[in-house]
């Protein structure tokens, strides 16, 4: 279910596209400016309502694989041998957040707004002639094509496991993975000339209409509550 919208309705699915990224903007700029750990516990709980409101199922949450947790503890390991253990999970606290508020506003929101919205964040730069229209198309295309590139990949790494593939050293494992990266790219290449004869058969790309620009109470409630987990840990700083 990764990058793929959850099919059930919830809070988190009615709010506003536009609001959604403002909010994961904020945020991300607010830990990026102050990374205390009252600011992480104040974005952590933003994080949280996020997930409960958006009623994400256990299985759609992904399954980190051993080495990941194995690479977090040698970090960890080195960073407190260098006196750096703060710094390090404060760190790792923002990785974490800004990953799991993605994830769950991809979860959430309708990739049909997507570019409509970018394209109103652009606006400023639409004025000065930039091709705000095409950058927010792209933008959204590229959203919509991970799914396919992940079940790319996961084909690729099938494929290999058939044939019984299996690297034994160091060399062969470097090996599998530029075969896997190459077939990727390769795959990528085909799905995006396809793609881009589509939209030239249909007379060039074109913006989809742009959501009701009214807001509601509950993306005002969400506005809220960003704008108070970003500025309320450093006024009690």
């Amino acid at each position: 279910m990764l990058l793929r919208r959850l099919p059930h309705d919830s809070c988190m699915h009615r709010i506003a596209a536009g609001t959604k990224l403002s909010c994961l903007t904020a945020l991300t700029v607010a830990i990026g400016l102050n990374t205390s750990w009252a600011q992480l516990i104040s974005v952590a709980t933003i994080v949280v309502l996020a997930v409960t409101a958006a009623r994400v199922p256990w299985r759609a949450v992904p399954r980190l694989p051993i080495w990941f947790w194995i690479m977090i503890l040698i970090g960890f390991g080195l960073a407190a041998a260098g006196g750096g253990a703060d710094r390090f999970l404060r760190l790792i606290g923002f990785s974490l957040l800004f990953t799991v508020l993605s994830i769950v506003i991809a979860w959430t929101i309708d990739l049909g707004d997507l570019a409509p919205t970018l394209r109103r964040v652009g606006t400023p730069l639409h004025r000065l002639g930039l091709p705000v229209d095409e950058w927010a198309i792209t933008a959204a295309l590229a959203v919509r094509c991970l799914p396919l590139m992940l079940d790319e990949c996961r084909t690729v790494l099938a494929a290999r496991r058939q044939r019984q593939m299996r690297p034994r050293d160091p060399a062969q494992v470097a090996g599998a993975i530029t075969d896997v990266i190459t077939a990727s790219m390769a795959a990528a290449i085909r799905r995006a000339s396809d793609l881009g004869e589509v939209i030239a058969l249909r007379g060039g790309p074109t913006m989809p209409a742009h959501p009701a620009n009214r807001l509601h109470a509950r993306d005002l409630a969400a506005l809220v509550l960003v704008a108070a987990a970003t500025t309320i840990p450093s006024i009690v700083a």
